[in-house]
């Protein structure tokens, strides 16, 4: 799926750079190294405003692209960035570790059994898979990271080429990740089953309603169904998954056959660790209001997947967690500066949606406009490749495309 974001605000508005000095205020504390996480850190750093980022990894991992790697068209290293490689300021401080509660009296954070003080936190801590208590979990694949992503490219291409040459994929829920895996399945078995014609496979989407990327026009929807009749791909609508076992898939309708069966189900906030410290709405959101602030702690700020406003989540979009982290960086500059002064609000909007069906293929709208085939697809591409930080990682990227181009995927296990 697409970030799309042509809002001016986003750039980097670099003449209220802050001046300050390390002895009167500590750096602000990011925790969570995400989209959330990185933009934010990326806005503050270029105000002048020393930054503490905390993440269990010691990279930033670009999702929007993480079913590519999972079928071969990327590899690893494509999508995955240190984050010394990109933040280099010397404002900017790294902790590998996992925060594991907060003391909002005397504004520290517990990493481990080390504190650490802050005078503004920002929780970004993304969402996890929502598996809506389905049954045997555990026998089914996930897509948030790159040992997910390789996990599940291994268990197609093993099923795929063992003794029996056939494999059958289902793919739960048809959201955009839904969506954009399964056509991406599709291209890898394809190009397989191209060097070794004894390959067979079948492709199965399950989609719990019969309205594929809610609040799409019904031309898009239109063409996404015909995209997935010129695939030959099954797809089951008004269909809700009930449980999963190693071969099987069970559902309202009956249990079908299933080798691999991946969870695109949606995600939740990640917010558990917080919930003794900070109140949580009923899903799980941190409320907070216009200027990001907690309800609660006007020192707490949170971004992306985790919040909700007006009692309402926020679209769990790349476009509206940059909007957010630029919002946020100029708030908290404002508020070192002065802590009197007037806040920017944030409003969501959504500037467009775009969404990849397999290699040349893609649809979605820009405002009004719809763009379908390979337009869509290519804007689809070149988005996300201008959003990729770094021009090397840019350029890697790029090459790895190219060589899809022309030599089909990769059909390594990594």
């Amino acid at each position: 799926m697409s970030i799309l974001y042509f809002d001016e605000k986003v750039k980097v508005k670099r003449l209220n750079m802050v001046k300050w000095s390390p002895m009167e205020h500590m750096p602000v504390v990011i925790v969570g190294g995400g989209f959330a996480g990185v933009f934010t850190a990326k806005y503050l750093l270029s105000r002048g405003i020393s930054v503490v980022l905390i993440s269990e990894t010691n990279h930033f991992t670009f999702i929007p692209l993480l079913h590519e790697v999972a079928t071969g068209a990327l590899i690893s290293h494509d999508v995955t960035f240190e984050y010394k490689q990109f933040f280099r300021s010397k404002l900017f401080r790294f902790i590998r570790g996992r925060v594991t509660s907060i003391d909002r009296e005397h504004k520290q954070i517990l990493i481990g059994d080390k504190k650490l003080a802050y005078d503004f936190l920002i929780i970004a801590t993304g969402s996890i898979t929502h598996f809506f208590s389905m049954k045997g979990v555990e026998h089914a694949f996930v897509l948030k990271n790159m040992d997910d992503a390789i996990a599940l490219k291994r268990a197609i291409l093993t099923k795929a080429q063992d003794v029996d040459r056939h494999v059958c994929v289902s793919v739960v829920g048809g959201g955009p990740t839904g969506l954009e895996l399964i056509f991406d399945i599709d291209k890898m078995l394809r190009s397989l089953k191209k060097k070794d014609p004894e390959t067979n496979y079948d492709l199965r989407l399950i989609h719990a309603t019969d309205i594929f990327c809610r609040g799409e026009v019904d031309a898009v929807q239109q063409y996404i169904v015909h995209a997935f009749q010129k695939a030959g791909i099954e797809v089951l609508c008004s269909v809700t998954a009930l449980g999963v076992t190693p071969s099987e898939v069970q559902t309202t309708i009956g249990s079908f056959h299933s080798d691999v069966t991946v969870m695109c189900t949606g995600v939740k906030p990640n917010t558990d660790v917080f919930k003794e410290t900070l109140k949580l709405d009923e899903r799980g959101h941190i409320p907070v209001y216009n200027t990001l602030q907690s309800v609660e702690d006007p020192s707490v700020f949170a971004l992306g997947d985790v919040i909700s406003i007006n009692n309402e989540p926020v679209p769990k979009l790349a476009q509206t967690t940059v909007r957010e982290a630029s919002i946020l960086a100029e708030n908290i500059s404002r508020l070192i500066l002065s802590s009197k002064a007037q806040l920017e609000s944030y409003q969501p909007k959504i500037v467009g949606m775009l969404f990849s069906l397999g290699y040349g293929d893609g649809v979605g709208t820009i405002g009004p406009v719809m763009v379908k085939g390979i337009l869509a697809w290519y804007l689809w591409r070149t988005i996300y490749l201008f959003k990729i930080p770094g021009l090397n990682n840019k350029l890697r990227v790029a090459f790895s495309w190219t060589m899809d181009l022309f030599q089909g995927r990769n059909l390594t296990e990594f």
